[in-house]
């Protein structure tokens, strides 16, 4: 049998040892202290390089569609005009990684609307990227000072944020930690790390496990605390709203990994998001919430279905005047937008919204 941790293509050696001194000299490690490592390390990480895109290990919606970029400005707008057109009205995108979402809004977004752009990206690989943009570059949302009016954009970042895992026994709940076990790293059961997790634990069977994200119920007081007035709009995957979450999983080369502890620094690692616990969360913090919806409704209500007609009759026309290359690339490009609805996949994702100081919700998580 191979062994777990040997070198592999693209794995982190150094990465691998530091963790491995790390655990030896101090004793096990909260999973959400390895996944920060393994995704974050600033020299070897997983995000020290820019994964996203095709050519990388993962795609996310503005890549299978700019549609989805189109959309998104359209409920920039809509939020621009809910606060009463301010000027400048501030857009904060959290997890720009390598731009695409960032060049959509800022392309589809309408002449009038003083937009503000500011994008914020942890890996020094993707402020790299995302410098050749006319926008303003972060690496953490909390060094930037509060805006009088704006928004905050987080899509697909939530499920990345480093995660505890619980685990219910006939003794009570449990935490897992990461450990070493041989060559390999392992994880072992022990008490709480803090009452913090305690608290955000969701409530389990025996024997079932749950993942625990303070970071991203961290992230919705470091959005809103951003925002003096405005919205807050958050998509992400997950399970049905109010169930737990349980399943963890790495992601390489277009591929979901059961294996997410060796190799460290060579996948993503990931997990569903409580959007229920979020929700709550906000509520508790005094802000209003909307959703969360399907992405598929939230994209449906953001005028989908008209973008779609006007491609077809451009479709139409050019197989009328027997352009027959321009009628396949407009029917290609209806084939990949119409991905970011599919009931299975993208548009199973949900949207959350929440309001800072604003009580009116936006067009995209309104009942249908």
């Amino acid at each position: 049998m191979p062994d777990q941790d040997a070198p592999q293509p693209g794995s982190h050696l150094a990465l691998l040892e530091r963790l491995r001194r790390r655990i030896e000299t101090n004793g096990p490690i909260t999973f959400a202290e390895f996944m920060d490592l393994a995704l974050y390390d600033p020299a070897e990480g997983f995000y020290s390089g820019v994964p996203v895109g095709e050519a990388g290990d993962f795609v996310t919606a503005p890549h299978v569609s700019p549609v989805f970029g189109m959309l998104v400005a359209r409920q920039v707008e809509e939020f621009w005009e809910l606060l009463g057109r301010p000027d400048p009205f501030d857009v904060i995108e959290a997890g720009a990684g390598d731009g695409t979402l960032a060049r959509q809004i800022l392309d589809a977004a309408p002449a009038d609307l003083a937009l503000r752009y500011t994008a914020v990206e942890r890996s020094a690989a993707g402020r790299a990227v995302l410098a050749d943009l006319p926008i303003e570059v972060a690496a953490d949302l909390r060094d930037l000072p509060p805006v009088p009016d704006g928004c905050v954009i987080a899509n697909e970042l939530l499920d990345n944020l480093p995660f505890h895992r619980v685990r219910q026994t006939e003794h009570g709940l449990v935490e897992l930690f990461v450990t070493t076990d041989g060559s390999r790293f392992a994880l072992v059961e022990g008490p709480l790390s803090s009452p913090e997790v305690e608290r955000a634990s969701p409530r389990i069977r025996s024997a079932q496990e749950a993942v625990v994200n303070l970071g991203a119920l961290r992230f919705v007081d470091d959005a809103a605390s951003r925002l003096e007035r405005g919205y807050v709009w958050l998509v992400d995957y997950g399970p049905e709203p109010g169930q737990p979450v349980s399943g963890v999983h790495g992601y390489r080369g277009h591929r979901a990994e059961g294996d997410i502890l060796s190799a460290p620094g060579s996948r993503d690692i990931t997990a569903g998001v409580d959007f229920a616990a979020l929700a709550g969360h906000a509520r508790d913090r005094g802000l209003h919430v909307w959703g969360p919806v399907a992405q598929r409704e939230a994209l449906l209500n953001l005028g989908f279905r008209d973008l779609d007609r006007r491609a077809q009759e451009r479709q139409v026309e050019a197989v009328a005047a027997r352009r027959g290359i321009d009628a396949m690339r407009i029917y290609s490009n209806r084939t990949r937008a119409n991905l970011l609805l599919g009931r299975a996949g993208l548009g199973a994702f949900w949207v959350l919204c929440l309001g800072v100081g604003a009580d009116v919700p936006p067009m995209s998580v309104r009942e249908r």
